[in-house]
């Protein structure tokens, strides 16, 4: 089905049969598309199942501000095994890579001492020549992963934020998302943080998407899969669907997630979606209602 929203002509599937024989390799995003951090989709397992038994390439793309052996442990509380996708490429692993090679020019000169926001169990700077402090006038940059428990906004951290600037601090953001659903209910991710941070002229340096070297990672680990037979999945219209626009791919957005108030009335009543995607101004090539098949 063929939906026209603010102009824009957007394909509509009720789930990934119809999908499935234009692309050889998927992107999917994690939180939001598999699972909502308590439990798997309804039909999200299978339909990884289904992808692997038609020889497609899987690479779970996240944002989470964590290794990606962490995330593979992670996943198998979902019934989600190595045997269903080929690789993890999370922010997080990203940012691990980046200071662990000394090679990034953003990394350059930030120092060692690092604040941290967000768990430590994510284990993010493990093996890495970093040290954690506990007070901000001691620390070259703040590390921000995530945030405990679900807040709704970033108001508990502005004094901590405000802080940071006054030290003049350069934030690392290892994940850009700003919302994320937990367990059915949604709250602000880490993204959230840096972007008040920027708002309080702060600078931020992000690993994940929307940004392009994430989906240049990806395509190395495709190596002779053309853009035109890869499909990005998400559930988010300002990374996952922004970052496979900027990379010259085509994308899938899911009805779950962040934006499931939202793209609820489809296909019927488009009212809701023309304002959702009006506000970001970022436009899948499909929407699914769901990441099943």
């Amino acid at each position: 089905m063929k939906l026209t929203i603010n102009r824009h002509d957007i394909d509509y599937h009720e789930g990934f049969e119809t999908i499935v024989e234009g692309f050889d390799a998927f992107l999917i995003d994690i939180w939001g598309v598999l699972h909502d951090s308590a439990k798997a989709y309804p039909g999200a397992v299978d339909c990884l199942k289904k992808l692997r038994s038609g020889n497609k390439q899987v690479i779970l793309v996240s944002n989470a501000g964590r290794r990606a052996s962490i995330l593979a442990k992670e996943l198998l509380a979902f019934a989600i095994n190595d045997q269903l996708y080929d690789h993890i490429v999370s922010s997080g692993e990203l940012a691990w890579n980046a200071f662990s090679s000394n090679q990034d020019q953003h990394l350059e000169n930030l120092g060692t001492k690092f604040y941290l926001l967000g768990p430590e169990r994510y284990a993010l700077t493990e093996g890495l020549a970093l040290q954690r402090v506990q007070r901000l006038d001691r620390a070259d940059f703040v590390l921000t992963v995530g945030v405990f428990g679900n807040p709704s906004s970033v108001d508990p951290q502005e004094p901590v934020l405000r802080e940071a600037i006054d030290h003049n601090l350069t934030m690392v953001c290892a994940n850009p998302d700003l919302w994320v659903v937990r367990d059915g209910v949604m709250g602000i991710a880490a993204g959230a943080l840096a972007k008040r941070y920027e708002e309080l002229g702060g600078t931020v340096i992000y690993f994940g998407k929307p940004h392009p070297f994430t989906y240049r990672t990806c395509f190395n680990l495709l190596q002779d899969i053309p853009k035109n037979r890869v499909l990005a999945v998400g559930d988010a219209l300002n990374t996952d669907i922004a970052g496979a626009n900027i990379s010259g791919i085509a994308s899938a957005l899911v009805g779950t997630g962040i934006h499931a108030t939202e793209l609820s009335g489809l296909p019927q009543n488009t009212i809701k979606a023309s304002s959702l995607f009006a506000k970001f101004q970022e436009y899948p090539k499909m929407i699914v209602p769901a990441f099943c098949w």
